[in-house]
């Protein structure tokens, strides 16, 4: 398992030009992480698999390869930890990834489905078939 030291003093390269997830984010998540992992969050593995954080770009930002990959590292860690304490089934485990997965995130950006255009009237939320497309000012 990894150390709450290791996570606090884990340094990511910032990126400016290119997209990276917002350092305030990451650094603010780091410290959620910690405080959970003292009070033996079971879900936090979960957790850290599942969170997503806000790209940026022209202002400082953490390289995004960089903090998935050790975010990965954490989880995987924890996981570890989890199963080797608690003794819990894997069933248990699938039902509640099942049940998690079931539930939306209200942060994550939805493709519109293909085959669909947004048309620019008064109405946006409102999909127009492909043959609509071409009358589209963009």
């Amino acid at each position: 398992m990894i150390s709450a030291d290791a996570i606090t003093s884990r340094t990511f390269t910032t990126v400016r030009f290119k997209e990276g997830y917002s350092a305030r984010e990451v650094d603010d998540f780091l410290d959620e992480i910690v405080d959970r992992m003292a009070t033996g969050d079971h879900s936090l593995a979960r957790r850290i698999k599942e969170k997503t954080f806000s790209n940026v770009r022209f202002r400082e930002g953490y390289d995004i390869d960089e903090v998935d990959d050790f975010l990965d590292e954490v989880a995987r860690g924890l996981e570890g930890d989890a199963g080797a304490s608690t003794g819990a089934s894997a069933a248990s485990a699938a039902s509640t990834a099942s049940a998690a997965a079931a539930i939306p995130d209200p942060h994550e950006t939805v493709a519109p489905e293909p085959g669909t255009s947004y048309t620019s009237d008064a109405n946006l939320a409102a999909p127009s078939s492909d043959s609509d497309a071409a009358q589209l000012p963009w």
